[in-house]
């Protein structure tokens, strides 16, 4: 009896100790409240990596009936560096840890968190062991700082002293006891596992987290040797629970995996009806996340496919999960708008529109719903933030199109909105907003916002017209603009230009001879003297596209310069009529480039002869592919892909040709 009570004395001081692992940076008061009670929370920020914060929000985690909870609070100062909010505690809360933030900095707590127990509850112990197992961080909100990790025999310690204080919980805790005993001791624990999964199969009407528990604890154990048990298990889990948890992933596997389409249609039909989603709300298991999104669609593509209908994707639209919306947005808006907007093929835009006005605000309204997925994850505000960071490019389209049919009000709030992502920071969506302030009137705002884009390097051919036309509008000279354009970018030019002079290569490259759209042929050899920017691009190739009106200030600026040629080098092309197609492009764009055309591969048959050697000589795949060689036949500089921005793309060109035509030999 003395020992049980010397064993209570120790674990009431330390859950008391526990209970206010913050220690005077943190406090709750009451000291000792109940759930569903009102609390105050108080935040010393001195000594902290907010202490010199303007405004301190945060987000409050609540271990509640045994599942994460997350909530957004905003804290109000009381002097001293001294914050505080008050909250009500959820009905079933036994453990809350919060995390303070002022814009981008953000204060866990570090190694004693900020964290509270309320022990009277069920879940008050483990909540506390789980939030710091790093065995277990799938399963809780990843928030705590490395050096708060605790070891696997921690964690059991918690485990235990829950079912101490809480026998009850047995059913929510033999999972996560079963992993840590089993990674603790470095060795199995079939008759653990038995022993609590049979215990806890006595129990009735289990719900969906405890049905998925008990497929996760029996997926612990080793195979075959425990094959019998297994077996069994799953069959009482299919007899008692039809339509549960390990029936559902099932069939979810089933659908999945079926390669007739028609019965995969048949199949998905009648897995909608027998497992409704809503039905599931509170379990996610590997299953789903593994297979869930794809087997949809795998089936909403095919009907496309196959029949050209987009019906079943439209009218899926309020079904299917987020990240199925925005790959929807991308597909089915994004992807032909853009290709029709480069001229690599036409669509109808009356039709983008319709699918857009569907599948845009319902994806925009499932802002307001943290999905299970991030449950106690993420707050409201944080999933609100992720979604947009997701969707930006989206509505960005979206934006765009609304201002083709003049719905000028909802393309500003779509641009609005992804303005804390998008400005200064995207070439085209900085034209585009210029040109709303512009329609508006708004003169003066919408040059303060292109100086800015400029000074970032984030600007269009357009855009640079536009602010040249403001500039003389003003009653300055035409002949002045370049200098004050370039005066706008020297301190973001200068960084650049030391990076990319670093970046320098000098290797020796084999020649190459092809066609040109100019007639006759062009030779490497041929350029001796002479510094040559080769770019890599095909008519299918969106990014090559997107890339050229950047490529063509470039080759505006040494028109005159017979020492510095560019050739663009039409790779990879697939269909008859490449080359007309090619000449139609240029000349519909306005470009005034020489176009080589890619000899065909004597090993393959295909256009692609020089980029074959070239990629292989040099390891790059993909284009656009941008090579510069300089006076004396040697490679100096490459760069794959495009990033966004024409201004600095030209500048780029324009940096490493200037120091090639100054470099000491």
């Amino acid at each position: 009896m003395k020992n049980i009570k010397l064993i209570l004395l120790f674990f009431g001081i330390t859950s008391t100790l526990m209970a206010q692992s913050g220690g005077e940076k943190f406090l709750v008061s009451p000291e000792h409240p109940n759930a569903g009670e009102e609390i105050t929370i108080t935040y010393n920020a001195a000594n902290t990596p907010l202490a010199n914060a303007n405004h301190v929000e945060g987000v409050v985690y609540t271990y509640d009936n045994f599942r994460w909870l997350a909530d957004d609070i905003t804290l109000k100062s009381t002097g001293d560096k001294k914050w505080q909010t008050k909250m009500k505690l959820s009905n079933k809360a036994s453990f809350i840890t919060c995390v303070f933030k002022s814009d981008t900095i953000k204060d866990n707590g570090e190694k004693m968190t900020y964290s509270w127990i309320l022990d009277k509850n069920e879940g008050s112990y483990i909540g506390w062991g789980f939030l710091r197992s790093p065995d277990l961080q799938d399963q809780v909100p990843n928030i705590v700082h490395d050096s708060a990790y605790i070891k696997k025999e921690v964690t059991l310690f918690w485990i235990n002293n829950e079912l101490k204080y809480h026998p009850n919980a047995r059913t929510h805790v033999f999972y996560e006891g079963a992993k840590i005993k089993q990674l603790e001791t470095g060795e199995q624990q079939p008759k653990l596992i038995k022993r609590e999964v049979r215990f806890v199969l006595t129990e009735k009407n289990l719900d969906n987290p405890t049905q998925y528990n008990i497929q996760k604890a029996i997926g612990l154990m080793a195979q075959p040797e425990h094959k019998v048990f297994t077996d069994s298990v799953q069959n009482v889990l299919l007899k008692r629970y039809p339509n549960g948890v390990w029936a559902r992933d099932i069939e979810i596997k089933k659908v999945f995996s079926e390669t007739d389409f028609n019965k995969k249609v048949a199949l998905y039909d009648a897995f909608e009806k027998n497992f409704p989603q809503h039905n599931f709300d509170d379990v996610l298991t590997d299953t789903e996340s593994l297979f869930y999104d794809k087997m949809v669609k795998s089936i909403v593509y095919n009907y496309i496919v196959k029949n050209k209908d987009y019906s079943y994707a439209i009218n899926s639209v309020k079904t299917v999960s987020f990240n199925m919306l925005v790959d929807y947005a991308w597909h089915l808006i994004s992807i032909p708008f853009d290709r029709d907007q480069e001229g690599t093929e036409k669509t109808s835009l009356e039709t983008l529109k319709k699918y857009a006005d569907v599948i845009v605000p319902e994806m925009e309204s499932r802002e307001a719903f943290v999905p299970k997925e991030y449950l106690g994850k993420l707050s409201p505000n944080e999933w609100k933030a992720e979604t947009l960071q997701s969707a930006a490019r989206e509505y960005f389209t979206y934006a765009k199109l609304l201002e083709i049919f003049k719905s000028y009000d909802l393309s500003k709030k779509y641009l609005e909105k992804i303005k804390p992502i998008m400005k200064f920071d995207d070439a085209q969506y900085n034209e585009v907003y210029s040109r709303m302030l512009l329609r508006e009137g708004k003169t003066a705002e919408a040059k303060a916002y292109l100086v800015s884009a400029s000074k970032a390097n984030k600007i269009t051919p357009v855009s640079i017209a536009t602010l040249k036309d403001l500039f003389v509008k003003e009653g300055k000279k035409e002949a002045d603009f370049d200098a004050y354009f370039q005066s706008l970018k020297s301190d973001t030019n200068e960084d650049h230009k030391k990076k990319l002079i670093s970046e320098l290569i000098n290797l020796p490259i084999d020649g190459f001879e092809m066609e040109s759209s100019r007639g006759g042929k062009v030779k490497l050899a041929d350029q001796k003297g002479k510094i040559v920017v080769l770019d890599f691009w095909a008519m299918w190739c969106g990014p090559c596209k997107n890339a050229m009106p950047g490529m063509n200030m470039a080759v505006n600026k040494y028109k005159a310069d017979e020492n510095v040629k560019f050739y663009f080098v039409d790779t990879m092309e697939y269909i008859k009529d490449f080359k007309a197609q090619t000449q139609a492009f240029i000349k519909e764009k306005g470009f005034d480039f020489t176009v080589l055309y890619d000899s065909k591969n004597p090993k393959t048959g295909k256009f692609d002869a020089v980029y074959d050697k070239y990629s292989k000589a040099f390891h790059f795949s993909g284009i656009p592919e941008k090579m510069i060689i300089d006076q004396n036949g040697k490679l100096r500089w490459m760069s794959n892909g495009y990033f966004g921005s024409p201004s600095e793309l030209a500048d780029e060109i324009s940096i490493i040709v200037e120091y090639l035509k100054t470099e000491k030999k």
